[in-house]
């Protein structure tokens, strides 16, 4: 009987089903998987590259912020040290900071002209009269305040004291219904309540009124992504860039505004096929920009320049055309593991998320407790922060999602067993587990084509994880353990087979092989 040997190598191209045929390749080359949850190429023990469970979460702070985070924002203060980095949260309509690990509730008191607390005649400090904070909104950040962009108004919030105003427009009206904003040039820019984008006068986002006088370049401004003889699309994006650009965007196209409107700026349009699906749909990567189309993920420098999808064959089809009425996108890179984190959360529970490695430019899912998966993701401090839907703020890193073990998967294969259009027996599976994992379940799934045996283990991995019975569509099982003496005997007869490998533990691969032999003709279906 012909004898055939094979390396199981972990799959370097992460998570590939757009492929017609999902065979690993013959000889070199790297290796997709037809699945995966949890995983990632660069392992969670030493950080070598050679694949293992992902890295887990841990809480920013111990604090538990409140019922329902709206919002959390990054916030850069002037302070007696010279600058302080202050976490702000926007939680039950409240404002709370994080600062130097510590979470406060910032209360504004009355001072005098020296900058010292004003008191009654009781002695008591008296706190200065202060609006209430909304229940929701999109922060935006500038002049060392925070402001709330809501439906209603655009609210002003104080990081260090906790004052709370209703933004008053000084000229203009202040534009209402708006959705989402940003701040560029010292200007507060609105969208959202309809297809036009405003800009309020530099320097004094009180001030929108459009028809001042033209010799002002820092007047305010409203226009559309349009070229003159078009109306503009509804915005869907604001991503100011230093001082130099803004990107603005609908569903399905991209624009971007050069230097200043009012002075020699410009508006150029950089696609009218490919746009930002959503507010929070984007994060950046140094001076270029990672955003989510309706049809994948791409990359742009800030300026408009060098636009292209990232990885266009291998792209999921998951992160296409997302309905964004029911999945909520935000988006972080973690510079420390060069990864793009992409994370869809619905009403619903039970989401997958993404995680997209630049360096390998491998996709991989990812899974995590419904309380964990954020609500909104915030890049402060060097870190990628998630506000949970249990009121706390956790990072990303650590052994476990905060103390929730992970449940981890991966398919290596499909591998054919025996020669083309015969059957062949699994007779050894040799597995190499590496130092300080803990134990890691092995399961063989078949099929009579690669195509089936990929879409089996993958509904295999979804019934296991959904509770159910996957029994059926497991030919042979074990455990291994850390070491490189984990010998198995499957005797597993079938044309295509699949290694699952699953762990409730941290873990690293080493690698497999297996060995098989022919074992009769193959006459198809």
């Amino acid at each position: 009987m012909a004898r055939k040997s094979m390396e199981l190598r972990y799959p370097m191209r992460g998570v590939v089903r757009r492929n017609a045929l999902r065979a690993t390749p013959r000889g070199g080359g790297v290796w997709p998987a037809p699945w995966a949850v949890n995983c990632r190429i660069e392992c969670n023990i030493d950080r070598r590259m050679r694949g293992g469970s992902r890295p887990g979460l841990t809480k920013y702070v111990s604090d538990d912020m409140g019922t329902t985070i709206a919002d959390i924002a990054s916030v850069n203060t002037a302070s007696a040290s010279g600058v302080s980095d202050i976490l702000f949260v926007l939680v039950d309509s409240t404002v709370k900071k994080v600062e130097g690990g510590t979470t406060s509730t910032p209360i504004a008191y009355l001072v005098d002209g020296s900058g010292d607390t004003v008191r009654d005649a009781s002695g008591n400090d008296i706190i200065v009269s202060s609006g209430t904070a909304p229940s929701s909104g999109f922060l935006v950040v500038g002049q060392q305040h925070v402001f709330a962009v809501t439906t209603a108004a655009i609210v002003k919030m104080d990081p260090k004291t906790g004052q709370v105003d209703t933004l008053a427009a000084s000229a203009g009206t202040i534009p209402t219904s708006c959705t989402f904003g940003a701040i560029y040039r010292d200007r507060m820019v609105l969208s959202g309540e309809d297809n036009a984008i405003y800009m309020s006068k530099i320097g004094d986002y009180t001030n929108w009124d459009f028809g001042q006088q033209f010799e002002d370049s820092s007047r305010a401004w409203a226009f559309q992504l349009a070229l003159s003889n078009e109306v503009g699309a509804a915005p869907t994006a604001l991503i100011p860039h230093k001082d130099t650009n803004l990107l603005a965007a609908s569903q399905r196209s991209l624009w971007v505004v050069s230097g200043d409107p009012g002075a020699d700026g410009s508006l150029r349009r950089v696609s009218e096929n490919i746009g930002i699906i959503s507010s929070r749909a984007w994060c950046k990567i140094e001076d270029t920009i990672c955003f989510l189309g309706t049809d994948g993920l791409y990359l742009v420098e800030a300026n408009g320049s060098n636009l292209r999808p990232i990885s266009e064959t291998v792209i999921p089809e998951e992160l296409r055309d997302i309905n964004t009425s029911t999945v909520k996108v935000s988006m972080g890179y973690e510079h420390d593991r060069r990864s793009v984190h992409i994370f869809l959360r619905t009403a619903g529970g039970n989401d997958t998320h993404w995680t997209y490695e630049l360096g390998t430019e491998s996709f991989w899912p990812v899974r995590m407790p419904n309380n964990h998966s954020p609500l909104v993701a915030c890049q402060h401090d060097g870190e990628v922060l998630l506000a949970g839907n249990d009121g706390y703020i956790r990072k990303l890193g650590g052994d476990s999602d905060d103390g929730t073990n992970i449940e981890s998967h991966v398919v290596i294969g499909p591998v054919r067993l025996g020669p083309s259009n015969q059957f062949g027996r699994l007779t050894h599976l040799h597995g190499m587990i590496a130092a300080g994992s803990g134990t890691v379940n092995w399961r063989i799934v078949t099929g009579d084509t690669a195509e089936s045996a990929s879409d089996d283990v993958k509904t295999a991995i979804e019934t296991f994880q959904a509770g159910g019975d996957y029994s059926s569509y497991v030919q042979a099982s074990g455990e291994w353990t850390a070491g490189r003496a984990n010998m198995s005997y499957p005797r597993t007869r079938a044309v295509w087979a699949c290694l699952w490998l699953q762990s409730t533990a941290k873990w690293a691969y080493e690698g497999s092989f297996a060995e098989s032999i022919s074992s009769g003709k193959w006459r198809g279906a």
